[in-house]
């Protein structure tokens, strides 16, 4: 059985990429496969931007993610670079630059492309979303 590493670069709502990498996720899986990370990056970043709201019946990616993390074990790496540059900061990231409140979502670990290269040694396959 293979070790997947997942490589998530579209943001939340940008078409159906979310739910199709949940859903490969899910049927890895299944089917016997190991999936190690999750790793945010760029516009990815987004995804654990816990000010998101649900929406009505609306997929809403944050919590697929967090049911994987919880159900799988599954490690969720925020690119911490990518993630301030972008307005998704942690507690230690808002409290230095004063900023009121921080917005990362519960079950993200914030690291460095360092950290998700050295994870890459541990898996068979990176797909991309």
């Amino acid at each position: 059985m293979a070790h997947y590493s997942i490589l998530v670069t579209s943001s939340p709502y940008e078409g159906q990429h979310a739910q199709r990498a949940v859903a490969f996720i899910k049927s890895a899986i299944s089917q016997g496969h190991t999936v190690n990370n999750i790793f945010f990056y760029g516009q990815g970043v987004h995804h654990a931007n816990g000010f998101m709201v649900e929406v009505g019946d609306e997929f809403y990616p944050l919590k697929a993610w967090q049911a994987l993390k919880n159900e799988h074990n599954i490690s969720l790496l925020l690119c911490i670079t990518a993630a301030i540059k972008r307005g998704v900061i942690g507690e230690q990231e808002a409290a230095s630059a004063g900023v009121s409140a921080a917005n990362v979502a519960d079950g993200f670990e914030q690291a460095g492309l360092g950290e998700f290269f050295t994870a890459l040694h541990d898996c068979d396959k990176v797909v991309q979303f």
